[in-house]
């Protein structure tokens, strides 16, 4: 054991988890990923509304650890364990959001793309540098990517290896919106703030029916929702009450 490599705090329905490696950037490595699964497992039970997904320090994350990759210490079992939990992160039944500052580089972008929101500071960096290293995604990336961003987008950031702002990764589709540095923290609150004000129910259902119906037609998932949508819920007339 490292010490505490992520940490995790449950206030007012927020679940914030926190990349703990500043000195190493938050690079990622197979006890980073077991202290996170760990965390990712203990919530699926509890009563959050949102997670918050964010690094300590100056940067999100800088990546998979290049170190532990030259040791030659994680292989496929490794690899596998480890795809595992960003898809566990990924089908979290509550909205998860990403806050990105600094870094987000290869790993770190994998890593991110399993987050629903993604927002980003105006300066943040975000980069796929597989192809630099001669190394190849196991994470996720050649599905995520192109999912988030569209393919000639994914292509032309994982065969450039090219640098792009939280300014760019907003007009790209890749962060949902970029913020100034001094209006970061606030920002990406009042925006948790707002996912938690709405119904907790709502938005697992909903994240639910996207999840189901991803990868059919039009038409198959306009009938998956008819037949397989929760409805409106318990809290209705209570909220409608107060607008009356």
């Amino acid at each position: 054991m490292e010490g505490e490599l992520v940490t995790c705090t449950v206030e007012a329905g927020l679940c914030t988890l926190a990349l703990n490696r500043p000195e190493k950037l938050n690079a990622l490595n197979v006890e980073t990923f077991r202290q996170l699964d760990a965390h990712i497992r203990a919530l699926e039970g509890r009563d959050v509304g949102c997670v918050l997904l964010t690094g300590n320090g100056r940067s999100f994350c800088a990546g998979h650890d290049l170190d532990d990759l030259a040791s030659g210490t994680e292989g496929m079992e490794a690899a596998r364990f480890e795809t595992q939990v960003v898809e566990r992160l990924a089908t979290l039944p509550m909205p998860v959001v990403a806050a990105v500052r600094g870094h987000c580089y290869t790993g770190g972008l994998e890593l991110v793309l399993a987050a629903d929101i993604i927002i980003a500071t105006e300066t943040a960096r975000f980069a796929d540098t597989h192809s630099k290293w001669d190394l190849v995604p196991v994470w996720g990336l050649t599905q995520r990517l192109p999912r988030r961003v569209g393919p000639h987008k994914a292509k032309e950031m994982m065969f450039s290896a090219r640098t792009y702002s939280g300014v760019e990764a907003a007009a790209m589709g890749l962060a949902n919106f970029a913020l100034p540095e001094d209006q970061f923290d606030a920002g990406v609150q009042a925006f948790c703030a707002d996912v938690l004000a709405n119904s907790h129910r709502s938005a697992r259902a909903i994240k639910k029916l996207m999840i189901d119906t991803e990868g059919m037609s039009l038409a198959q998932g306009i009938a998956w929702e008819l037949h397989r949508s929760e409805g409106h819920g318990p809290d209705f007339n209570a909220r409608l009450e107060k607008l009356r």
